[in-house]
């Protein structure tokens, strides 16, 4: 994917977020002491006890290896083991605002590397009223057609943007807002009333 040590390390942390759940992926106990409750379908097993949280507390508590109601999976404990990945990882353990900015650019690169299909036609689910055919949704192009080109240099001058002038970027705020809607559609979804955020 062309990501280096850095990179993988910082996409890593990711895990600050979010829960692993024995009955949809094999890892994770049924639930925990910070699973029990809080927005969504209780249970699972977080890597972090405030797992709604995005900070640098996954590479704090995999370094200090907390308690055995959070999950390291064996990707987790690799980046304090092995010696390219640990000079990240205890860089991040102590520094949030070096997490932030090299997982901002980390994830910026690997949301750019796009989506390739294999097979080029893509795939095809069968048993479903209409065929959902991925290749449909791709054109495998690397190359945006003019009409598509026309239809986003429009939307970025509507925006304040111009040919000689680019818009500021913040990776940062881009990403706590989709982690908000995330969150959101947790609550909203998520088969669990409970609305107990005592834990942020």
């Amino acid at each position: 994917m062309g990501l280096d040590d850095k990179e993988i390390v910082a996409l890593s942390g990711a895990h600050t977020l979010g829960r692993a759940r024995p009955d949809r992926s094999g890892w994770g106990k049924p639930e925990t002491k910070y699973t029990k409750t809080g927005p969504g379908e209780a249970g699972g097993q977080s890597w972090t006890v405030k797992w709604l949280k995005f900070d640098n507390s996954y590479f704090k508590d995999i370094k200090e290896k907390r308690d055995d109601d959070l999950l390291v999976l064996p990707t987790d404990a690799a980046l304090f083991e092995d010696p390219s990945f640990k000079n990240y990882a205890e860089k991040y353990a102590e520094d949030v605002a070096a997490f932030f900015k090299d997982y901002a650019e980390a994830h910026a690169k690997l949301s750019n590397l796009g989506a390739k299909f294999d097979p080029p036609e893509g795939i095809v689910i069968e048993n479903v009223p209409e065929k959902f055919v991925a290749a449909k949704y791709s054109t495998g192009k690397k190359e945006l057609s003019d009409s598509m080109k026309k239809k986003i240099r429009a939307e970025y001058e509507a925006i304040g943007g111009s040919p000689d002038k680019p818009l500021p970027t913040n990776y940062f705020l881009n990403i706590i807002i989709a982690i908000g809607v995330l969150v959101l559609l947790s609550t909203l979804f998520g088969g669990n009333n409970n609305s107990d955020f005592s834990g942020f």
